[in-house]
């Protein structure tokens, strides 16, 4: 034991006079801290309230429907001219928007003239990509115009006639048109509520929009804190290139201290900068105050000491099995950007061939995420897995690392 923390000492005090390592261990972990307190409370970019069941406001007529309404990729896009403005038009335009087949972007038109407004419209129809235009008129009379192929557009005119329907036979039958918007709301409201269940087959998890957001944020973070952890990893790599090339491990061994021994110690290496990045980044946490990313700070952090563990040993191993500086660098950035990409940190592989959802397994982020996702949802299961998933990738890559160390020795 005592030649195992005489090691540990000598590694630590070589570590702290590394200024890479030192850049590493402080600027990875902020620059994760600033990324998880970027707002966004969509993983679209649009608040929570404003998608699917509301309608959405254009500020001018130059204003394009479909950037309004890319979140919504799979519901029918209608421009509407609003000349009517008035609680009965908002109550009709509700009742589409809140179908979630149609995404409706409204223009104030109470101050454009008919003609201006017509103009505007042949335009958008070269210009604009929502699937029709709708013009209410102010005595709420409607004309749709068809922009697109889309066979949608039938569904859309049917569910209009429907609504607009019910406010011509309150409107005829005499009542005003606060009276009919009066009962109007009135049958909505005894209508029986909506009820939304999701059914979780056990494949995917369901996430809604916020925590989709918070998914994607934790992905990039996790993927700059990686780098951190493998190129501090690689210090301590760098140690052992130089103990062999100088013929110092072999020195050891002689000494007496077992190869078990010397790959304890640098082991331990690993888990003290995990420690320590992992610290960096909860006191960051803690002074900026920084909660809003859907997981509580104490899981957060336990999941990054274990990825963090992971990642280390994987670039110590590496540069004792590339054997010099340059090599190991290149290999580390290698495994990082690759590892990244593969694992769905910067984008979802859902749609992906099948060979790459396996070879997405192989990545330790992929687990960390499955375990964050499973976290933002509630499931306790994911602290076991997590702790599996870090004991097998740890168990597999000093296996490695103990291999390439004998084949090391036996060389020099």
């Amino acid at each position: 034991m005592r030649s195992f923390f005489a090691l540990l000492k000598i590694n630590i005090k070589l570590l702290l006079r590394n200024k890479a390592f030192i850049f590493f261990l402080l600027i990875t972990p902020v620059i994760s801290v600033f990324i998880l307190g970027l707002k966004t409370e969509t993983a679209s970019g649009y608040k929570k309230e404003d998608i699917r069941e509301n309608i959405q406001e254009l500020k001018d007529s130059s204003q394009k429907a479909i950037y309004k309404g890319n979140s919504l990729a799979l519901a029918f896009i209608v421009k509407v001219y609003d000349a009517s403005k008035s609680g009965i038009s908002e109550h009709v335009l509700k009742e589409l928007a809140s179908t979630g087949m149609f995404c409706v972007c409204r223009l104030d038109a109470t101050e454009m003239a008919e003609k201006e407004i017509e103009g505007q419209i042949k335009k958008d129809a070269f210009n604009d990509r929502a699937g029709a235009i709708l013009y209410l008129k102010k005595d709420l009379t409607a004309v749709t115009y068809k922009v697109s192929d889309d066979e949608r557009l039938d569904i859309f005119n049917n569910a209009l006639s429907g609504y607009l329907g019910q406010v011509y036979s309150l409107l005829n039958a005499g009542n005003s048109e606060k009276e009919t918007l009066k009962i109007l709301e009135t049958v909505q409201k005894e209508l029986p509520a909506k009820e939304t269940k999701v059914i979780n087959a056990g494949e995917k998890n369901v996430l809604d929009e916020e925590q989709a957001a918070s998914k994607s944020k934790i992905g990039y973070s996790f993927s700059i804190i990686t780098l951190g952890f493998l190129f501090c990893g690689v210090c301590v790599a760098f140690i052992v290139i130089e103990e062999q090339d100088n013929k110092v491990y072999t020195r050891i061994m002689l000494s007496g201290t077992g190869r078990l021994n010397y790959l304890a110690a640098k082991t331990a290496m690993a888990v003290i900068i995990s420690l320590l990045q992992t610290g960096v980044l909860g006191v960051c946490l803690f002074v900026t105050g920084n909660n809003n990313f859907g997981i509580n700070r104490l899981p957060f952090l336990a999941i990054i000491f274990m990825l963090g563990l992971v990642f280390c040993i994987i670039s110590l191993c590496t540069g004792i099995l590339a054997g010099d500086v340059m090599s190991a660098n290149y290999l580390v950035f290698t495994i990082w950007s690759c590892s990244a990409l593969l694992a769905g940190l910067y984008f979802p592989l859902d749609n992906t061939s099948g060979f790459l959802k396996a070879v997405s397994f192989l990545m330790p982020q992929k687990w960390f995420m499955e375990a964050a996702e499973m976290l933002l949802i509630g499931d306790k299961g994911a602290y076991s897995m997590l702790l599996c998933v870090t004991a097998a990738y740890l168990i597999v890559i000093l296996s490695f690392g103990g291999a390439g160390l004998k084949i090391k020795q036996q060389e020099s």
